[in-house]
């Protein structure tokens, strides 16, 4: 079926129920209830039934629990309390700027228990663009979305009908009823653990006249109710919008999205929304249930991030949550993104898919560090103290690299380098531990918790610097930054095989002896050895280096997907949900069911043994996914913003973003015999695989635009403008791929372990012109590892001087960081001077009209030398102005 037959089909079709088959159109296909029969204690996909239009505004969703700010709508119950508006990015963010309603007839009610109406999921309809739901008392509520705002239908079976209005757990705020224009209006304020959020306010109005209204005493400032007289069976529609500027912009956004409108034609407009993003991806050979997956994914991923700007007379205007006070900014802003899962697919996939929209959307990030300094790790919507990495660096990277250039680069580079060259004193902005683990080169574990999982994530962002600083021709960033990207190797143990925690003094968290691969925590988030043994994706070939060769990575990938899946509970305690789900998935110890593993499947190309990524991530496709029509099953673990359906989308289009930063893409086998991406330019990418089965997974033969292809990995520009993949299948794994030329690109080449430059100012002896030893602050702190240490120096020309211990070492590059206090005390211009016997000076690197920005940052230089010295110093010729000099840190960089 072709894209432009979607919308003529959809004028002759009524939305089925999902007991019906052969729907025709990709949005009749979504099904918005999958994983939502979850908890916090087990997980599959902890989603709930949200409509919207793609990357909206507001969620509109029912409510099993009207209590919650978590697990809103739990499959399992068989009885809703409240209808809501919502902007919950997951359920262990938590909800915040709520408002609840709820339709009842014969008397008001206001208990959320003796409220809850029973029903039946046979007559509950959950699709991307509408909800439905028929209550057994015979009242029926439908709610069609739009950005801002929705239309809600209800049905009533008698005289006395009413809307309950209401809160979340008392969260204040204030309504007013209109009963004269037949509206309400006011606002709630946020409820959330993780942040403020600015107060949302919500306008009204109804299409029948309220015949009464209450404010509900002794109940919070919003609980209110309207009455209208009906007659079994009559409907009236509410038309509701949302801002989080003023009441007046509520109503303004709704008399722009909704206006005049009829709930039917809200409905439409929403479903050709979805079915515009929906359409771009068509299958051929799917099954009914198969189609299900595969647009209720899509949905699931285009539902995040979030708009949360809105349109002030033409200009686009938001409420800030980076920014005390949530002032009005002009422009656009999105939220509700957890970046430690999202970058790994749904990223790439929007850049693939929709790249306006994606640059789009990337500058609403960018311009959460214009107004609060950092990128957030958690956008839920402010700065969150969660998860590790700040991986908006590697997205940001991966977007400009494929093409995607409608954001403001130098700003969002700016936030890139300031993540991963400054130390932060708020746990909630920027990487944890920067203060040693620049220096150190890994993050330590008795320093900072997780800290494997934040080194491996740090490497790989760093990567993504160097690839974007490569590209805008900052070419000594580059280096410096593709240098750090490859000190994974300080964590790798080759007595136990595994990457591992180490301690600030070079010594492992663990013996040899009490390190178990299956203990969960401790040095990793969220998983174990196992689930991080091969998270060095940037560096494929180093990595197999690593495990003695690509044969060596080839048995470590095996020996994951065949250990014990048993699990050791380590540092949590206590079973977290994520083991049982790990455990569940019964694939050794890949756990599908959390993302850090997410990419293992295609490492084998970089091993050289692609036919077991055919083999692995078929069985992947085929096993851990469900339609869920029947009981809200879906996935096992968190579907995190549309993470886990992403990583499904691409499988089965036969490629996968393995090495973020580089654009390209690792190739498994497609899943469908055919699939068609209709892509933003026009063109199309066609995949064909007329022989593909479960039997038949493995490939024999490629071709690329009729062309023989053999490289196990496919450039983005060769996809991005249309292409014509062919994939000759068959039942016996082959070779193809399989070549050293056919392997994917790594920043390693040939056999040997990388050894990236290290600080070799180390056990040696330090002077200085001026040593304010006595304070603290003397010379040996610039060498210390410890951007929390400086060297003050009361000159504004003094000089540092570093006699290596050991003999003499040839550096390539040195770096300086700023201290704590007083930008005028930052070196502006300096030279570095080298000697072999302390009286002779070569000098190697002069620099002027330098800055540091911020406080405690990191930069490196590179030098032009390959000369071994064992003295070196520092002369300072100028600094911003003040008569004092500091710098927190100084290192020589070498072999």
């Amino acid at each position: 079926m072709k894209r432009h037959t979607w919308k003529v089909l959809g004028l002759a079709l009524l939305g089925p129920l999902w007991a019906q088959q052969a729907l025709a159109l990709p949005s009749d296909y979504v099904n918005a209830l999958r994983g939502s029969n979850s908890g916090g204690g087990y997980s599959r996909g902890n989603t709930f039934p949200a409509t919207a239009v793609p990357f909206g505004f507001n969620f509109w969703t029912p409510m099993t629990d009207a209590n919650s700010t978590s697990w809103i709508y739990d499959y399992t119950r068989g009885s809703i309390q409240a209808f809501t508006i919502s902007h919950m990015p997951s359920p262990w963010m938590g909800d915040r700027q709520t408002f609840q309603v709820m339709p009842q007839t014969g008397a008001v009610t206001v208990d959320r228990a003796a409220r809850a109406a029973a029903y039946s999921h046979a007559n509950e309809v959950a699709r991307a663009h509408t909800y439905s739901v028929k209550f057994n008392n015979g009242i029926q509520t439908e709610i069609a979305p739009t950005d801002h705002a929705a239309s809600w239908r209800f049905t009533f079976p008698g005289s006395a009908s009413y809307l309950l209005f209401d809160t979340v757990n008392g969260v204040g705020g204030s309504l007013s009823i209109d009963r004269t224009n037949g509206s309400i209006s006011g606002y709630t304020d946020h409820a959330t653990g993780w942040g403020p959020a600015p107060r949302m306010y919500f306008y009204a109005r109804f299409s029948k006249a309220i015949a009464d209204s209450a404010n509900v005493t002794g109940q919070r400032a919003v609980t209110s109710w309207v009455r209208f007289n009906t007659v079994a069976g009559e409907k009236v529609t509410m038309s509701m919008a949302t801002s989080f500027l003023s009441v007046a912009q509520a109503q303004a956004n709704l008399a722009q999205e909704v206006g005049t409108k009829g709930f039917d034609t809200v409905k439409q407009e929403a479903q050709d929304a979805w079915n515009a993003v929906l359409g771009k991806i068509e299958v051929e050979g799917a099954s009914e249930d198969q189609k299900t997956i595969l647009y209720s994914n899509l949905y699931r991923t285009f539902l995040y991030p979030n708009s949360a700007w809105e349109n002030v007379g033409g200009t686009p205007r938001y409420a800030s949550p980076y920014a005390s006070g949530h002032p009005v900014k002009t422009g656009k802003i999105y939220v509700n993104n957890g970046f430690w899962d999202t970058y790994r697919t749904t990223w790439p996939l929007y850049t693939l898919l929709v790249p306006t929209k994606t640059g789009e959307m990337l500058d609403g990030f960018v311009n959460g560090y214009k107004d609060g300094g950092w990128v957030t790790r958690w956008s839920a919507p402010g700065y969150a103290n969660i998860m590790v990495g700040t991986n908006s660096d590697i997205i940001f990277a991966d977007s400009y690299l494929k093409g995607v250039r409608n954001f403001d680069v130098p700003a969002a580079y700016d936030s890139m380098v300031r993540n991963a060259a400054t130390y932060s004193s708020d746990p909630a902005r920027g990487r944890k531990g920067m203060h040693r683990s620049i220096f150190l080169g890994y993050t330590p574990q008795d320093v900072v918790g997780e800290s494997t999982s934040w080194s491996l994530e740090g490497y790989l962002n760093d990567f993504g610097i160097a690839q974007l600083a490569q590209a805008l021709g900052k070419t000594e960033d580059a280096q410096y930054y593709l240098n750090r990207s490859l000190n994974y190797v300080h964590l790798f143990s080759p007595s136990v095989g595994f990457f591992r925690g180490k301690n600030a003094n070079g010594s492992w968290r663990t013996s040899d002896a009490d390190f178990k691969a299956n203990r969960w925590g401790c040095e990793y988030t969220e998983g174990n050895a196992w689930h991080y043994a091969v998270l060095a994706p940037q560096d494929g070939q180093g990595l197999a280096n690593l495990y003695a060769g690509r044969s060596g990575l080839a048995n470590k990938l095996d020996a994951l997907f065949e250990a014990p899946r048993d699990y050791d509970v380590g540092c949590y305690g206590g079973v977290i949900h994520e083991m049982k789900e790990g455990y569940d998935v019964n694939m050794g110890q890949y756990a599908h069911s959390n993302q850090p593993v997410h990419h293992t499947p295609y490492m084998y190309n970089y091993a050289g043994t692609p036919w077991r990524t055919q083999e692995r991530v078929r069985h992947i496709l085929n096993t851990q996914y469900q339609s869920g029509l029947t009981n809200g099953y879906g996935y096992l673990g968190d579907e995190d913003n549309g993470e886990m359906s992403a990583w499904y989308l691409f499988s089965a289009m036969g490629f996968y973003p393995v090495s973020m930063g580089r654009p390209e893409y690792a190739v498994g086998a497609p899943f469908f015999t055919k699939m068609t991406v209709h892509l933003e330019n026009g063109a199309d990418l066609v995949i064909n695989a007329p022989g593909v089965s479960d039997t038949n997974r493995y490939i024999q033969n490629v071709t690329l635009n009729g062309q023989p292809y053999t490289r196990n990995h496919l450039p983005h520009s060769a996809l991005a403008t249309g292409a014509t993949l062919n994939f000759t299948m068959g039942a016996s794994a082959t070779n193809w791929g399989s070549a050293s030329s056919d392997l994917p690109v790594s920043i390693t080449t040939g056999s040997a372990v990388p050894q990236p430059l290290t600080d070799v100012a180390k056990g040696g002896a330090v002077s200085a012109s001026a040593d304010n030893a006595a304070s603290s602050e003397g010379a040996a702190q610039g060498f210390d590892d410890n951007s929390q240490t400086k060297w003050l120096a009361f000159q504004s020309t003094p000089w540092i001087r570093y006699q290596l211990a050991g003999g003499a070492k040839t550096v390539k590059m040195y770096t300086l960081t700023s201290a704590n206090d007083f930008p005028g005390r930052d070196p502006k211009a300096w030279t570095l001077q080298a000697s072999n016997d302390g009286s002779t000076w070569v000098t190697l690197d002069t620099r002027t009209g330098q800055d540091f920005p911020w406080r405690y940052q990191t930069r490196g230089f590179a030098l032009a030398n390959n000369t071994p010295y064992s003295h070196y110093r520092l002369q300072i010729n100028e600094t911003h102005g003040d008569s004092i000099t500091q710098l927190a840190e100084i290192e020589l960089l070498g072999k």
